[in-house]
């Protein structure tokens, strides 16, 4: 009776500690079933931000690729793609901290579609910037031909100029030595001159004399050729007289001064001037220097000048 409800007892015991074991077991493989899918989802999870990091440093790369593609000469442009670069930095450091210290993977796609909008943005701009230093770059271009083109002009005009200058010059030269010419011919040459002193007498009556100390007057007398280039009419003659001391005769408020002797281009001072009225043939003709200084003894030389040419010299003596 005893071992029968002993052994009663023991497989009491022996089935609660089965039906225990068996719950146990089933527990033990629904926990286990549940951490095997909550480590499928976060399997999951942590390949998906893998895929969008990976993803993320792609279009980062390959928009900064594209910005250096733009990179040129000109440090304007190649300043801005530095400060793109730099804030794509920015963007990218921001949706690598959503990724993986937040887990944010909404957020952290929105943000790369905004990173790939600015990366077009950028590059947009830098094309425009771009096209417009073209333009300028070109515009620069027409600008220095044209520059080139007026250079080459004003050479060509310069050029002409000097040799219109020097043509101009040379013509100057030949009119010149043609006028010189010209006006040596229409001088009036003389074949006879003579010089005579006076001194006044009672009644203003001129008597002649030779004496230094007497003479009032010296009349210079000559005959003229006959010249038929020059025109007839008045013709003016100048007079100058040379002492024996070598100095010309000459007092400013008496008529005396200064002519150009065209033969040499050398500046005469002369002792007076008269007109002659001249008709194509020899002419007589007087002209009167009244002195108002002594004169002095000795040889004076004299010499005619008509047109700015010498036209005849004699010389006389006072005693």
């Amino acid at each position: 009776m005893n071992n029968t409800k002993s052994k009663q007892n023991f497989t009491a015991i022996a089935i609660a500690l089965i039906i225990g074991l068996l719950g146990l077991n089933i527990y033990q493989w629904y926990n286990n079933s549940k951490l095997s899918q909550t480590n499928e989802v976060k399997q999951s999870e942590v390949m998906e931000l893998q895929k969008l990091n990976a993803e993320l440093d792609q279009d980062y790369q390959a928009a900064v690729e594209s910005l250096e593609e733009m990179r040129g000469d000109n440090q304007e442009l190649n300043g801005l793609i530095d400060n793109q670069k730099a804030e794509l930095k920015v963007q990218k450091d921001k949706i690598n901290d959503l990724i993986w210290s937040k887990k944010e993977l909404d957020k952290a796609k929105i943000e790369m579609k905004n990173l790939n909008a600015s990366v077009n943005k950028y590059l947009a701009e830098i094309k425009e910037l771009k096209e417009k230093n073209q333009i300028l770059t070109d515009e620069n271009v027409q600008l220095a031909t044209k520059v080139d083109e007026v250079s080459r002009t004003n050479e060509e005009i310069l050029t002409a100029k000097a040799a219109l200058s020097k043509e101009k010059e040379n013509l100057s030269k030949s009119n010149e030595a043609l006028g010189s010419k010209v006006d040596m011919a229409n001088a009036i040459k003389i074949n006879f001159m003579e010089v005579k002193g006076y001194e006044t007498g009672r009644k203003g009556k001129l008597n002649e004399t030779s004496r230094a100390k007497n003479v009032n007057v010296l009349r210079v007398c000559f005959v003229t050729e006959t010249n038929m280039v020059t025109s007839s009419g008045q013709k003016r003659f100048y007079v100058r007289i040379i002492k024996p001391t070598g100095e010309t005769v000459a007092i400013d408020d008496s008529g005396s001064g200064v002519l150009t002797n065209k033969l040499d281009n050398t500046q005469v001072r002369y002792t007076t001037a008269g007109d002659i009225s001249y008709n194509n043939e020899d002419t007589n003709a007087c002209i009167d220097w009244n002195v108002s200084e002594g004169m002095i003894k000795g040889v004076y030389q004299v010499e005619l000048y008509n047109n700015g040419f010498p036209v005849g010299k004699g010389s006389f003596k006072l005693k």
